[in-house]
């Protein structure tokens, strides 16, 4: 019973999700972040982690929330590679929060600090025409 509860308290404090991206496209985003927000007309902050190499260095990333329900769900657009390049494999991300717009070059210190979301990212490229590709 009491590791039930601490799960359960556990998942509310932030939210784990999924992403999936393509390479060479406008990718649309879709998230629940503002049931977990807690600053006023928030910006939003993504760090890429590749779990492969854990020696590459975390992409960060923020665009503006286009959401026509925000209170619903919230719409982000990634134009992968113009917005940002990633490479072919399987990512962790996480999410921070903000009350000011972020501004370049961007940091996890211009955040709050606290991760409002984290989980999986896939970053799937071109069908190859062969196993070779």
């Amino acid at each position: 019973m009491g590791l039930f509860l601490f799960i359960i308290i556990y998942k509310l404090s932030y939210n784990i999700g999924m992403i999936y991206i393509e390479q060479g496209v406008v990718n649309q985003i879709v998230l629940t972040l503002t049931e977990v927000t807690t600053v006023p007309t928030p910006h939003y902050l993504f760090a890429f982690t590749n779990e492969m190499n854990t020696l590459s260095v975390t992409e960060l990333f923020t665009t503006a929330d286009i959401s026509l329900y925000p209170e619903r769900y919230n719409l982000f657009v990634l134009n992968e590679p113009v917005d940002i390049p990633l490479l072919q494999g399987q990512f962790i991300y996480q999410i921070y929060q903000s009350s000011v717009p972020y501004v370049l070059p961007l940091t996890i210190a211009q955040s709050t600090g606290v991760v409002i979301e984290e989980g999986r990212m896939v970053v799937s490229g071109p069908v190859g025409t062969s196993i070779y590709d």
